[in-house]
């Protein structure tokens, strides 16, 4: 499908076109025997798009067996009911986060371990996009699901205090990261998948273009 992108052998990015230049995205993660979702999109994006990927690869929405939701807003939470209706699968989200997200299962911690697919995360609290955002770390595979932690040159999305969102920052530039995997195609990177470089690149700028330093 064009609107996916291959992150890893067993990540891809679910895309789902919004304007010009700018996408919201699904993560997938692909294991042998169960399938993880970060974040669900809009209502439509499972019927849409994350269905038709699975039919593609030859794999079924039963499968699916845990969503974490990287935080409350609806272009990450709104395909929840429809995911888990069809698949049964257990909603995790950031304690901070449940108020505002239906139908959690799972009151995630900073440090908090997490199974999708075959691959083992651990949920990282990021506050400032979101009181209870957070990204998830592969550390056996220096992988890093950002969500919308990072968000280049759009000040507007921190809405938190500067100095939250700084800290957030510098605690992801503490990891080492060989693939980091945004939501959305966040300037000046302008894409979604970075590499190590790129990845550092990113967090740097991010702190200058945002006006928080």
């Amino acid at each position: 499908m064009e609107n996916v992108l291959k992150a890893a052998e067993d990540i891809f990015l679910i895309t789902q076109t919004v304007r010009e230049n700018w996408f919201c995205s699904v993560t997938l993660i692909v294991g042998r025997k169960e399938l993880g979702l970060v974040d669900t999109g809009f209502e439509n994006t499972p019927e849409e798009f994350i269905f038709p990927f699975l039919k593609e690869i030859g794999r079924r929405p039963s499968e699916i067996t845990q969503i974490v939701n990287t935080h409350r807003d609806g272009d990450h939470v709104l395909g929840n009911a429809v995911v888990k209706r069809e698949t049964g699968a257990r909603i995790a989200a950031h304690e901070l986060e449940i108020e505002a997200i239906r139908d959690v299962d799972i009151r995630l911690k900073d440090g908090q371990a997490v199974e999708l697919g075959d691959r083992r995360f651990t949920a990282l609290h990021a506050p400032g996009h979101r009181p209870g955002n957070i990204c998830l770390y592969d550390e056996a595979n220096r992988t890093l699901l950002a969500g919308d932690t990072i968000v280049g040159d759009r000040k507007d999305l921190i809405r938190m205090s500067p100095e939250i969102y700084v800290r957030s920052l510098r605690k992801l530039q503490e990891l080492e990261v060989d693939l980091l995997i945004m939501a959305h195609p966040f300037q000046p990177a302008g894409k979604a998948i970075l590499n190590r470089e790129e990845a550092m690149d990113m967090m740097r700028k991010s702190l200058t273009l945002a006006g928080v330093l």
